[in-house]
């Protein structure tokens, strides 16, 4: 016989106890004072070094006698289920005796919701393979690239018949997102530039130092400002600004039904929304992927004036001789390719939306990151492709 604590049955402010005796066919259980969640983690370490020894010949089951028991909460008779398992886990069966009905009641109530809840199981299913994800990615990477590729037909065939009708053209909206798209994006655009310019050239000073060819630095921002950076980081940024403005201003007129009034009234979307967005950004991003050219090699002179002690005459120079008009001439033609392909799909998306305004932050979030994803593609793609040919 165990006596873990003496046992006050007619007290329900008796602190709880437990005490095995032996019965004629297997254990008697007595549980005893209050149990309740003040006493919660006493209970439990006392259940927990219960000594129950694994089925064998003997005890063959057990009675959980509750007749001793007086005050009893959720957490008391979460505990006496608990107590119930680990006998049932042992291989002895057990069941409850004795107690009020609102004690039985309260027990069948915390039984029936242990019974119910999932059991945390991992499932086969629960992690999809990674080749199952690797081919969704491509599936709707091939999708989005066909759906892009049949808005571009629409937008060309749009452009089309605005060039045989030119009084259709939207002239105040295009005029409109110039200022937006281009303008408005100048002072970022040139700080951004100004210091990749400027840390290029301090780097590339530090690095060529050792080998006694810091002036060569100049040469090297020179032809990567004009070729990559001014372009690439344009782009960048107006992806990032205009892509998802685009998405944000169609989006809301497509969620608010609009477009399709709109159509109704025989108004084309296209023509009046997304060819003077598109013809804007073509015209904007040479200008601002100028504009960013400039800044970076202001921000390489500083660096070249601080660290090389060059004047700018002698900085100028020295640009004159590594540089040509081709470097600038490569990177000035992939700007428009660059607004296209950010427009429409700024646009798509902003065509895309369907409901609520969640699915609207959704569609603004994934414009921005296929636009800038694209635009990086394109850029890398363009330049392979121009080193190779020699330009």
């Amino acid at each position: 016989m165990l006596d873990i604590a003496d046992i006050q049955p007619d007290d329900e402010r008796a602190a709880p106890a437990l005490r095995i005796e032996p019965a004629p066919r297997g254990l008697r259980v007595i549980a005893s004072g209050a149990w309740t969640v003040r006493d919660f983690a006493e209970i439990h370490g006392t259940i927990k070094s219960l000594p129950i020894a694994k089925r064998g010949a003997q005890p063959m089951r057990a009675e959980i006698d509750l007749d001793g028991i007086g005050a009893l909460d959720t957490a008391g008779a979460w505990l006496l289920n608990h107590l119930r398992q680990k006998l049932i886990s042992s291989g002895i069966p057990a069941q409850f005796s004795g107690g009020s009905e609102a004690h039985s009641g309260l027990l069948n109530v915390i039984e029936s919701n242990i019974a119910a809840s999932p059991r945390s199981k991992r499932s086969k299913k629960a992690i999809t393979p990674l080749a199952g994800d690797a081919i969704a990615a491509v599936s709707k990477a091939v999708q989005d690239g066909l759906k892009l590729t049949a808005f571009l037909g629409e937008v060309t065939k749009a452009a089309a018949r605005t060039a045989l009708r030119p009084w259709r053209f939207r002239w105040v909206s295009f005029i409109h997102h110039i200022e937006h798209t281009g303008l408005r994006a100048v002072p970022i655009i040139a700080l951004i530039c100004l210091l990749i310019g400027a840390v290029v050239t301090q780097q590339g000073v530090l690095q060529l130092k050792t080998f006694g060819a810091e002036t060569f630095a100049i040469d090297m921002l020179g032809i990567l400002a004009l070729r990559e950076v001014g372009i690439l980081l344009t782009a960048i940024m107006v992806a990032g600004r205009s892509a998802s403005a685009f998405t944000a201003e169609i989006g809301t007129m497509k969620a608010r039904e609009e477009i399709d009034a709109m159509r109704t009234l025989g108004i084309d979307p296209i023509e009046t929304l997304v060819l003077p967005r598109i013809a804007a950004l073509i015209i904007t991003l040479p200008i601002l992927a100028f504009i960013g050219d400039i800044a970076a090699l202001v921000g390489g002179a500083l660096m070249a004036l601080a660290y090389l002690d060059i004047s700018i005459a002698a900085y100028i120079e020295r640009l004159h001789d590594a540089v040509s008009l081709r470097h600038f001439l490569v990177g000035l033609v992939k700007a428009p390719l660059a607004a296209l392909i950010i427009g429409l799909v700024g646009c798509l998306e902003g065509l895309s939306v369907r409901g609520s305004a969640e699915a609207l932050g959704s569609h603004v979030t994934s414009s921005v990151v296929k636009a800038i994803f694209l635009v990086i593609i394109f850029d890398a793609s363009f330049a392979m492709f121009l080193s190779a040919s020699g330009f």
